[in-house]
């Protein structure tokens, strides 16, 4: 007869616990409160990490090589997916956005974008946003909740089993602002660098926030090899304010202070997110600005042209105006300037759209 589940004892007083959310200290701690129940060899504490963090297939039933009983077992302590998939469209230009559904309620979005030397991961750190940028359909959307550091990295070894395609680059830039979710953020990247973990390169994920000045400087002291992604989008505080309220509280002066100590910390770039927003912040008077403003901070930018959702109060910018204003950065900013190729539009690629009109479809 099998042992009685350790679920009044040690980590698991409080009843099943979700593996992926835990460190690899409490993972070892827990794995082996189970192995040790079923008088099971250490060996098989590898098996399990292997199925976990590398293969992580649907539910315990598949980890083949592991004995009924303890599989058995595993699925009454552990919960694998926090999780539950619900949709995934394709574009014509193969990026894949997920939509995945939540034990509590509600849904949050994933998206991998293809290239010819990369796969990039985009993952979401809460479910809505309660930043509510002007130009962003998840905070239309209203805030629901934070997500869970088992919840951001499953999003991460779910898409990866999913498709087949494992990323060479994760961003922290779907729904949500990441900085406001600092601790599960924290767990989830160690969870994901952890070379006896998912062991995925710190120096190939990147952080998008719109600046919480004293978390910038934390991530960058506990993560300096994790790079940093600043949602920019104006150079002056009272047209700030009006696209990012978050502004409001943490003004330019402080965001941008704190952007080049993380420079100066990490010796790191921090990549610039610049979303142009037609007759709004893109004018010549906007590239002095920024120009004047990012000057000394190592850095480069990234010009994205606004994609529009229902009831957003901005146009889709033109080519020839992206460019225009690119021209202008270039003389007075005189560091890299790029422009982002729009991924996915076909099936409501940008940031909470899907969501939204998943919403709107319900009524």
């Amino acid at each position: 007869m099998m042992p009685p589940a350790p679920k009044d004892v040690g980590l698991f007083s409080e009843g099943p616990l979700e593996i992926l959310g835990l460190s690899q200290e409490q993972f070892s701690e827990a794995a082996q409160e189970v192995l040790s129940a079923l008088g099971e060899p250490h060996y098989r504490m590898h098996q399990l990490r292997d199925w976990i963090y590398k293969r992580t297939p649907d539910r315990f039933e598949l980890m083949s090589d592991l004995p009924r009983p303890l599989r058995e077992r595993l699925q009454e302590s552990l919960i694998l997916h926090p999780l539950d998939f619900e949709l995934e469209k394709i574009s014509r230009d193969k990026t894949r956005k997920s939509l995945w559904r939540r034990k509590e309620g509600g849904t949050i979005e994933s998206v991998l974008i293809p290239e010819p030397s990369r796969t990039t991961y985009c993952i979401s750190t809460q479910a809505g946003c309660p930043v509510k940028c002007t130009f962003c359909a998840t905070g239309v959307g209203g805030f629901l909740g934070q997500l869970r550091a088992s919840e951001i990295v499953d999003q991460v070894v779910s898409m990866r089993q999913r498709t087949g395609t494992p990323p060479t680059n994760i961003v922290y830039m779907g729904m949500g602002e990441p900085l406001l979710n600092f601790e599960a953020v924290l767990r989830s990247l160690e969870v994901l660098t952890d070379p006896n973990q998912v062991g995925f390169g710190a120096r190939r994920i990147t952080v998008s926030t719109v600046g919480i000045p004293e978390r910038m400087r934390r991530l960058g002291d506990l993560f300096p090899q994790v790079k940093l992604a600043l949602s920019f989008h104006a150079a002056r505080d009272e047209l700030r304010d009006q696209i990012i309220p978050l502004n409001r509280k943490y003004p330019l002066k402080e965001v941008l202070a704190a952007a080049r100590d993380h420079a100066r910390a990490t010796g790191k770039r921090v990549t610039f997110e610049y979303i142009v927003l037609p007759g709004v912040n893109d004018t010549q008077r906007d590239s002095r600005e920024i120009g004047r403003r990012l000057r000394d901070i190592p850095s480069r930018i990234n010009l994205i042209g606004f994609n529009p959702f229902r009831g957003a109060p901005y146009e889709k910018p033109s080519v020839q105006r992206l460019l225009v204003f690119r021209n202008w950065l270039e003389r007075d900013y005189g560091g890299t300037v790029t422009i982002r190729r729009s991924r996915g539009e076909d099936i409501d690629g940008a940031c909470g759209q899907l969501s939204l009109r998943r919403l709107e479809a319900r009524g």
